[in-house]
């Protein structure tokens, strides 16, 4: 086996998603001029899952409270995204779009599907579907890898 393949899977994975996220980023303007492509991240997890809590939206992209809370209050103020408390921890707030939340959400979305579609339009749907079982493969080995490596707590 070539030593350098696994590293060419790595850029070209890194080069599709470049690609991917410098067309949507273009196409943003035209679903609203504001809106920036960290808020439409933020936007994106919130409406794939509702409910999910600030802690969960920081933890799953990397991102520094400060600049979550800052992308949070305003994604609030324009109205597209509402805070609650949860009902089982009063504390914890829990993140929901809003109607036209939603409205936005439903447009990315099909830019989205229509960019994805536009940059694999040259893959059958059997080799997407390889690709995407292969994919989820590698993440899974590379969480269950991970754990293992990770330092149990007494």
């Amino acid at each position: 086996m070539n030593p350098s393949l696994p590293l060419d899977v790595f850029d070209s994975m890194h080069e599709l998603m470049r690609m991917f996220r410098q067309r949507l980023r273009k196409a943003l303007v035209n679903v609203h001029p504001e809106l920036t492509f960290n808020e439409t991240r933020v936007l994106m997890r919130t409406g794939r899952v509702p409910g999910l809590t600030q802690r969960e939206l920081v933890e799953h992209s990397h991102a520094d409270k400060a600049q979550m809370a800052r992308i949070l209050a305003q994604l609030e103020q324009r109205g597209w995204l509402t805070r609650s408390a949860s009902e089982n921890d009063r504390r914890v707030r829990c993140l929901r779009l809003s109607a036209e939340g939603e409205r936005i959400f439903a447009q990315v979305r099909q830019l989205q599907e229509r960019i994805a579609a536009e940059l694999l339009s040259d893959c059958s749907a059997e080799a997407q579907l390889q690709l995407v079982t292969l994919l989820r493969e590698m993440r899974n080995n590379a969480t269950a890898t991970e754990e293992i490596l990770e330092p149990v707590a007494d």
